[in-house]
């Protein structure tokens, strides 16, 4: 695994000042019956060099994965596009302009709908290859499309997850616990409740269990009328297939069968998707290349602790150490692809 700065000095950096426009487009997943509408960016002055979709991370995400005023799909797609690359982003199903239901959506259904995507760049951009880059759990749904779609020739993932879903909740959990207080006293009960989620138990019955385990651990504050609300708020959240999907999955299998050019970067301060899941991605896959990026967070920004409710006042959307990684690889890597027969 190499460090940002290693990797950098490995490789030549390529930067032009292309120019670039935006138009609103829309992408149709015949096989789901979903439409999705986004935004593609592409060079003014020609052929790009590839065209790539964005993949969201978890939970309803609009098409600039917007979280706590920063946007970084609208900076990577215009960092991008302005260095000669057509980039497609998505509002995630149910949001802004998409039809769909995120809550009850899974990865498998979020793969589908990048393969749509994939398809409409093929059709616009027949010669030059097409690719995935997935943050977060969206690295999860590049991976699947790697594995699964003949269109995609490449994938950059962004803070992905490598080991299994509960392990991530876990390992999440426990991080932000500690750097937040020194301690995690909860480990029991959040193991319990995943253990919970995960079985196939039907809704009924691991709502009943969900909440008598939540109930019990709050003791007499659970018969206040707010907190019962937010235990069934919880309860509901956890039993969404969404969640369900997300704790069940485990990547191993997907991530040792990418076959493709991948990309994997990780913030080495990331308190949501630990670095050492780059570790374990250069273990199952050894023709990865893994980048760790020292001192950033799970937005790839610059941080000090790597707190999320530090995420709104750090300037930037992500690094410009990050997005010259990127684009340092991506025009060593398209430029070595061969053109569709």
């Amino acid at each position: 695994m190499k460090t940002i700065a290693a990797f950098l000095l490995a490789s030549s950096l390529t930067l032009s000042a292309a120019a670039f426009s935006e138009r609103d487009v829309t992408v149709v997943n015949h096989r789901d019956g979903v439409t999705l509408a986004g935004t593609l960016t592409a060079p003014d002055d020609g052929t790009p060099r590839a065209a790539i979709v964005l993949a969201s991370g978890s939970g309803s995400q609009n098409r600039d994965e917007e979280v706590a005023g920063h946007r970084p799909f609208k900076t990577i797609a215009e960092y991008l596009s302005d260095r000669g690359y057509a980039v497609l982003r998505l509002d995630d199903r149910g949001v802004g302009g998409s039809s769909g239901d995120s809550p009850n959506s899974t990865t498998d259904d979020l793969a589908r709908d990048m393969s749509a995507a994939i398809a409409m760049l093929d059709s616009l951009y027949d010669k030059v290859p097409a690719g995935v880059l997935g943050h977060s759990e969206g690295g999860v749904t590049a991976v699947k499309c790697a594995n699964a779609d003949s269109l995609c020739r490449f994938i950059v993932t962004l803070a992905a997850p490598a080991w299994s879903g509960d392990s991530i909740v876990m390992s999440q959990t426990r991080a932000i616990a500690v750097a937040m207080t020194g301690r995690w006293d909860e480990e029991a009960t959040q193991r319990r409740l995943l253990d919970i989620v995960m079985s196939p138990t039907s809704d009924f019955i691991a709502k009943t269990l969900l909440r008598n385990e939540l109930t019990a651990r709050l003791g007499e504050s659970a018969k206040i009328p707010q907190v019962a609300q937010q235990i069934e708020q919880s309860v509901s959240v956890m039993l969404s297939p969404a969640y369900r999907s997300l704790v069940r999955c485990n990547p191993e299998s997907a991530m040792r069968r990418v076959a493709v050019p991948w990309l994997a970067l990780n913030g080495s301060r990331d308190t949501q998707v630990l670095p050492d899941n780059l570790k374990t991605i250069k273990e199952y896959n050894p023709q990865a290349d893994t980048v760790l990026i020292d001192g950033h967070n799970h937005l790839l920004q610059p941080c000090i602790t790597g707190l999320a409710n530090e995420y709104a006042s750090i300037a930037g959307d992500i690094s410009d150490m990050t997005l010259e990684a990127i684009v340092t690889w991506l025009d060593k890597t398209t430029a070595s692809l061969t053109q569709k027969p």
